[in-house]
């Protein structure tokens, strides 16, 4: 009756204990080792990875490299939800590397993630496919306003692809 809570680490193959992030403010990511990148993966919720990119000799420059393809055919990580976490962690960092942020107007409202497929809904607003695509299979409403929908067609936003895929062309140089 004394209120007091027991903490149990009860899955002993992915330790991460001992290991800490605080190199990760002094260190470029590039420079990362191998346990630097286990550290990030235990601060990112993603601990259950630790043994697997410790035995493909996952380094910080390794991670910035890996890619939706690397995940699934080198990797083997199956399920298309935690490659996707994983590389939104990855992109998060990478854009954390830059100092320059992303305009507001290529993030999707939905995911809050740079636009790779913006598609414009018959609320005037732009959105990521693959979000408004979810969005509407639950609801008939706008994202944005949540008045009703009065169409749930999806119009390719071609103009804001080709500004986004410019803004990152800059970024790379």
């Amino acid at each position: 009756m004394d209120k007091t809570v027991h903490i149990w680490q009860l899955d002993l193959k992915q330790s991460c204990t001992g290991n800490t992030v605080e190199n990760e403010s002094k260190v470029a990511v590039e420079d990362w080792s191998e346990d630097d990148v286990s550290a990030w993966l235990c601060a990112q919720d993603l601990a259950d990875f630790v043994g697997l990119f410790k035995m493909n000799n996952i380094d910080g420059k390794e991670l910035l490299k890996l890619t939706k393809e690397s995940l699934a055919n080198e990797l083997k990580i199956e399920s298309l939800g935690l490659r996707s976490k994983v590389l939104q962690k990855i992109e998060e960092l990478r854009m954390t590397m830059s100092s320059v942020s992303v305009p507001d107007e290529f993030l999707c409202p939905i995911t809050r993630e740079l636009m790779n497929d913006p598609v414009i809904a018959t609320d005037g607003y732009s959105y990521e496919r693959e979000a408004m695509e979810n969005w509407i299979s639950n609801r008939r409403s706008s994202p944005m306003t949540n008045l009703p929908l009065h169409s749930l067609m999806l119009t390719p936003n071609r103009t804001l692809k080709m500004a986004i895929s410019r803004w990152l062309e800059t970024q790379q140089k």
